[in-house]
């Protein structure tokens, strides 16, 4: 097997050079002189913009965009930009975030994270939009009653699959304690600050953004509710994600204080349940529906997955979990079966490698299945935009 060839700066500057500025059509970026750096490693591109001459309103979709570009070099495995102002308001995030040394006496040192949070509560049956989200075309919840059934591999393939159809997609992992999405997806360090606002990573060609990039890895979250409901409030109302048609949220198993905070904080458009074949994955599945059906949250669809493993040699379906559970379960509740997904061995190990299975092998069955369900997943998600707008909307003529 030939390795890869090697990527230099030449190669990036090539691939650039037909880039154009948004706001001035006539300009090449490499004419700009907004590039500061460069970086390569091995199959990585970091590049460093400075924000001096750009319009504020400007200065993420152009982050997006360069990324997305670089991501499509065949060698490129990672493709990130970062946002100089040259200033403090720029700057790498340490969590819990470092109080100033100049602190007046008489306030709070505390973390911000364990600060009360800015944002008043959202009151009971009123999802007030937070500000953060209004480009937001629609949100979307994945969810689980039971652990383990693969919601976060569904999750970000289904990100993965729904970019790669031209949608403009953002993935926001809810699961505190236990935060996979960076190393499914493949990204390392943290997050950047901008004006008090984090900006998410990007990989893939979606836009990620979890409690994982907050800290290290090893650091656990040995957090009582409140901590995780105000964390929680924090990776919405404090994340730039700019104009996304939809936003999925990963969250965690059970329903407990993040599903809590999300349907009351937020409007969800609608939610896809993840379930394994088995009975006791579906018995909790059903916990999860009904604690979406108690917040008047749609329920989208259920997607089985782990349905049947498909044997590499001879592609025999052998069904470990049981067959068609999740299906028949949604048809006694009357909610539409998404699809299933097959359980082999490229998915775990696609995950493991940060390269979702939807990149790394767009022929494979498992790929097509995600692309299958993706493609019942966009006119249900330009509906959902229509719906939001309309009632967003409707509060602004109250």
């Amino acid at each position: 097997m030939t390795s890869p060839n090697p990527i230099d700066q030449q190669t990036i500057k090539q691939t650039l050079s037909d880039f154009t500025l948004p706001w001035s059509p006539d300009i090449r970026l490499l004419d700009a002189n907004i590039i500061e750096n460069i970086t390569i490693q091995g199959q990585k591109v970091h590049l460093t913009l400075n924000l001096s001459t750009i319009p504020p309103d400007a200065a993420e979709p152009l982050r997006a965009r360069i990324e997305q570009h670089l991501q499509q070099l065949e060698n490129v495995t990672q493709a990130r930009v970062f946002l100089n102002s040259g200033t403090a308001s720029s700057k790498r995030l340490v969590f819990p975030p470092r109080q100033p040394a100049n602190t007046t006496q008489g306030k709070s040192t505390a973390p911000a994270w364990k600060q009360p949070h800015k944002h008043p509560p959202a009151k009971p049956g009123n999802n007030g939009p937070i500000e953060t989200l209004q480009s937001i075309g629609c949100i979307i919840a994945i969810a689980s009653g039971k652990g383990g059934v693969g919601k976060s591999s569904t999750a970000i393939n289904l990100a993965v699959s729904l970019a790669k159809q031209g949608l403009k997609v953002g993935l926001m992992d809810a699961d505190i304690y236990g935060p996979s999405v960076p190393h499914m997806l493949g990204l390392e360090g943290q997050v950047e600050v901008v004006n008090h606002k984090l900006l998410p990573m990007t990989a893939w060609g979606i836009s990620a953004m979890s409690i994982g990039m907050l800290v290290p890895q090893e650091q656990a979250m040995v957090w009582r509710g409140p901590m995780v409901m105000g964390a929680v409030k924090q990776l919405l109302s404090d994340v730039k994600w700019g104009e996304l048609d939809v936003l999925l949220i990963d969250t965690p198993p059970g329903t407990g204080d993040v599903q809590l905070t999300l349907t009351q904080t937020i409007q969800i458009d609608g939610a896809i349940i993840v379930s394994t074949p088995q009975d006791v994955a579906l018995l909790d599945a059903r916990r999860g529906i009904a604690m979406f059906q108690k917040s008047k949250t749609p329920i989208l669809g259920i997607i089985e997955n782990m349905a049947y493993f498909s044997c590499p040699c001879c592609n025999e379906k052998t069904y470990i979990f049981g067959e068609n559970g999740a299906k028949n379960e949604a048809q006694t509740l009357g909610f539409p079966f998404l699809g299933e997904i097959p359980l082999i061995p490229a998915i775990r190990s696609g995950a493991d490698a940060g390269v979702p299975i939807v990149a790394q092998d767009p022929d494979s069955i498992a790929a097509k299945a995600y692309q299958e369900i993706t493609e019942l997943m966009v006119p249900v998600i330009k509906r959902l935009t229509v719906q939001r707008a309309n009632k967003q909307q409707e509060k602004t003529e109250e």
